[in-house]
């Protein structure tokens, strides 16, 4: 019998669609998708373009900076992995909604700071950061002074 982890983080199943993206973050480089057609930027990496529904996509690398569109703060997470790391840090988890300054938006953590500090329109940037545990890397943000 198989039984998992629940206090280890989830990874994502990398596909073909969105290997690049996860290769950019490997790199410590933002990448999102550019539809050759239109030209239009999008996140999440996805199988054709949502402005066009063009089918030709490419990847361009963005600067990954960019404003706190919208936050909320995590104290009691559902996820055992989660909630494991509120209460070894002693620090909610600040989850937001980013809006690059190339006109994206995407969801992700906001680290090294107090919840107190986070306002929306906060500017931020991109950091790479380990899944502890592992060689994975994932996007987080932190505020910019």
């Amino acid at each position: 019998m198989v039984t998992e982890d629940f206090t280890k983080k989830p990874l994502p199943a990398i596909t073909d669609i969105d290997r690049e993206f996860w290769d950019g973050v490997n790199n410590n480089k933002l990448v999102v998708q550019k539809c050759l057609d239109c030209n239009t930027l999008q996140f999440f990496p996805r199988p054709v373009c949502v402005h066009c529904f063009g089918e030709k996509l490419g990847w361009q690398e963005v600067k990954g900076t960019g404003k706190v569109y919208s936050f909320t703060i995590v104290t009691v997470p559902r996820s055992p992995a989660f909630r494991k790391q509120v209460e070894q840090t002693g620090t909610p988890i600040i989850f937001a909604a980013i809006d690059l300054d190339e006109g994206i938006r995407m969801m992700s953590q906001i680290v090294d700071c107090k919840p107190g500090d986070v306002q929306i329109g906060s500017k931020v940037k991109a950091i790479f950061e380990l899944v502890e545990g592992t060689d994975f890397k994932v996007p987080k943000f932190r505020l910019e002074k």
